[in-house]
């Protein structure tokens, strides 16, 4: 038991203090990632995807994975999360053994360090609140899975480095044993790297990693016996960033940014020292929108603080590590310090990104700041408890425990508290324009939030303060112009919608909701265009396709109908309603057989549907099979006696085809019965009286 027990301490805390999020809502990249990606929709799926490794095939298979568990039930989704993050957290701990395991083996390290600073990293990792945004933001999971398969190759490659070392292992069994952990390291890596491509960092941290731990050699002495492995690492990486950059659309996918490299990387520099190491050290103020200045002019004297901060950081992390006799508390310091910096690199150097800071980058440097504070305790401690004073000692050890505990504590608060936030948009947005103000993006998106709980003027007034910050930021421009068409002011709407395109000509959505204003204004030509450019922008844009599909069908173009059906219904295949178009487009067309099989198709996926049914008999009755139309009706009335359509249909049908006025005058007279006031009742009613007359 007592070897389980960090595991069950460290699942508890994370359970403990993410337990809250499991009913917490989809929030903002979490929609086009997930609600609206066909692939998730199904196991079938999966071959569409799973090989393409530059869309992170591992995260959408997880999200697959989740549909077919809960549909779009958001708990199950942040269950994963959540489990994904303990395993993360197990690997730290791990992996903070592995240092003092391995270090002791490889350099004849006396003294056995302290067995409890690994359970006290793993904890700072588990509970740190910056964390939040990875773990409780549903699209932030390729972080988390990144880290996960990081830490896994990482801690599997030196298992099999350095063990099994006793005599009485075969060379034969050795070299298995360290085969298969280096093959199931190889995979773990490729697996990562199907996750997200933040992973390419791996190999520098190996090497790292064998420094620090597992060579006694001094730095320049190690480099010279590993350089021919540095060199041909370095070549594949060469080799793979060409790759990407020319046959992969590029070093990173972002939307376009206004930043050049240079600006890009003069940010950073400010970044990582005021946002990021910030936060790790006093994780306050935590905000998913981050207002940070972007900087460009290289000349200005203070847009040199941030590399001088970061030299000195560099030189303090290269004094700790240079003794190569340093305690394990100093070596897992040195290391923490040189692995934050490192993992920081793919997001932090020059490529831009869409966001200058976002919170989620952090996850996997937290590894290094969860063994970097450890370091640091656990050399207070090495510290403190040196022969003498023993009494003394003793009360220090203990006051830095108890400051241990209380950290932990605090994190613990912090995360509980910042998860509540994540509650649901509004939330989540309120927030974040309460921090920063100045940003269109967090007025944007809580209107968005407003706008789906139908609060209007709220929506309207946020759209309209992102709008004074940017009057032609689109977003805004066509979610105004959606809150007009909702309330049926559809001119106005349609300024906006064109107002949006002249922004951002190539924006689906603006051309989606000018398509429906269009549309209800009675412009069917010119929504069938605007339609037609959604879908050329957007290949995946579904209610485009199918509002398209039905609009050819009013339009009478069956045909083109029938092909906007079929492209929907390959992303969605269970939508009764568009199985029933399909059925309708091909009843035009006089394919009574296809016809026939969508509508059932249609009520299959949708019993209580009853035009499908309806239409089956139609089709049965054109057929000239008046028996089965009428089996297909009296079905309908056996589930629900008071369908007045349906009785209408069977007097009609009883009166015309089968002569047989009784029971053509009972279904006449239940429909009116059930609907006295219904457009035909007066036909009806002298209809019946005639039959009667003749009786």
């Amino acid at each position: 038991m007592k070897k389980f027990s960090p595991a069950i301490f460290l699942t508890l805390a994370v359970l403990l203090v993410y337990g809250n999020t499991l009913f917490h809502s989809f929030h903002f990249d979490d929609i086009p990632s997930i609600l609206e990606k066909p692939w998730i929709r199904g196991l079938d799926k999966i071959p569409q995807f799973i090989f393409s490794v530059f869309s992170r095939p591992l995260v959408i298979l997880s999200f697959n994975l989740n549909y077919a568990i809960s549909g779009f039930e958001v708990w199950s989704y942040h269950a994963f999360n959540i489990f994904f993050h303990a395993t993360a957290t197990l690997l730290v701990y791990r992996l903070a053994v592995l240092t003092q395991t391995v270090a002791s083996k490889s350099n004849a390290q006396t003294g056995a360090p302290r067995s409890s600073i690994p359970l006290l990293s793993a904890f700072i990792f588990a509970l740190h609140p910056l964390s939040t945004q990875s773990v409780t933001y549903i699209s932030s999971r390729s972080t988390v899975l990144v880290t996960l398969f990081y830490l896994a190759a990482l801690i599997l490659f030196f298992k099999g480095l350095v063990e099994p070392t006793s005599t009485s292992a075969g060379t034969s069994r050795k070299r298995l044993f360290r085969a298969g952990h280096w093959c199931w390291a190889g995979v773990c890596f490729l697996l990562g790297l199907f996750s997200k491509q933040t992973i390419v960092t791996l190999p520098m941290m190996m090497f790292l990693f064998h420094y620090y731990f597992v060579s006694s050699l001094t730095f320049f002495n190690w480099l010279k016996s590993q350089a021919k492995w540095i060199a041909l690492t370095g070549a594949a990486a060469t080799f793979a960033l060409a790759w990407k950059y020319y046959l992969g659309g590029g070093l990173a996918f972002a939307s376009s940014t206004p930043y050049s490299p240079a600006s890009y990387f003069l940010t950073q520099t400010f970044v990582i020292p005021f946002e990021y190491f910030r936060k790790l050290l006093f994780p306050f103020n935590l905000n998913i929108d981050v207002n940070f200045p972007v900087l460009s002019d290289w000349s200005v004297w203070t847009h040199w603080a941030g590399v001088v901060i970061l030299t000195g950081y560099v030189g303090l992390s290269i004094m700790i590590s240079r003794n190569k006799e340093s305690s394990i508390n100093k070596k897992r310091a040195g290391f923490g310090m040189t692995w934050i910096l490192i993992t920081l690199l793919p997001t932090s150097s020059l490529v831009p990104l869409l966001d200058v800071a976002v919170e989620h980058r952090t996850y996997l440097p937290m590894v290094g700041f969860s063994l970097l504070l450890g370091g640091i305790l656990g050399g207070m401690l090495d510290h403190r408890t040196t022969p003498g004073a023993v009494a003394l000692n003793n009360r220090a050890a203990l006051a830095v425990w108890a400051c241990s505990l209380l950290l932990l504590v605090f994190f613990s608060a912090g995360v509980i508290k910042r998860n509540a936030v994540w509650k649901d948009e509004v939330s989540l947005w309120n927030d974040a324009k309460n921090k920063s103000p100045n940003l269109v993006r967090p007025h944007n998106n809580l209107g968005e939030a407003y706008d789906k709980l139908g609060e209007y003027d709220r929506a309207i007034s946020e759209f309209e303060s992102a709008l004074k910050l940017n009057p032609n930021y689109f977003f805004a421009l066509n979610n105004l112009g959606n809150i007009y068409g909702k309330q049926k002011n559809y001119p106005e709407a349609i300024a906006y919608f064109e107002k949006a395109l002249k922004q951002k000509a190539d924006y689906s959505p603006a051309h989606y909701n000018l398509a429906r204003a269009l549309h209800l204004m009675g412009k069917p030509d010119a929504a069938i265009l605007s339609y037609r450019e959604a879908i050329r922008f957007n290949p995946y844009f579904e209610q485009a396709f199918y509002n398209l599909a039905n609009l050819l069908l009013e339009a009478k173009k069956p045909k083109e109908a029938t092909k906007y059906f079929l492209q929907f219904l390959k992303m969605q295949p269970d939508h009764a309603r568009a199985r029933f178009g399909l059925g309708n487009a091909y009843a035009v067309q006089g394919q009574l057989d296809q016809a026939y099989a969508e509508y059932q198709r249609s009520a299959d996926l949708d019993p209580q549907f009853i035009f499908p049914h309806v239409n089956m008999a139609n089709v049965e009755m054109q057929k000239g099979n008046i028996e089965a139309a009428i089996k297909i009706y009296n079905r309908l009335l056996e589930r629900n006696p008071k369908l007045a359509g349906i009785h209408k249909n069977l007097g009609m049908i009883f009166y015309q085809f089968q002569n047989d006025r009784d029971k053509a005058v009972f279904h006449f007279e239940e429909s009116l019965h059930l609907e006295p006031n219904q457009p035909q009742a007066a036909a009806i009613r002298s209809l019946v009286a005639g039959m009667q007359k003749k009786e």
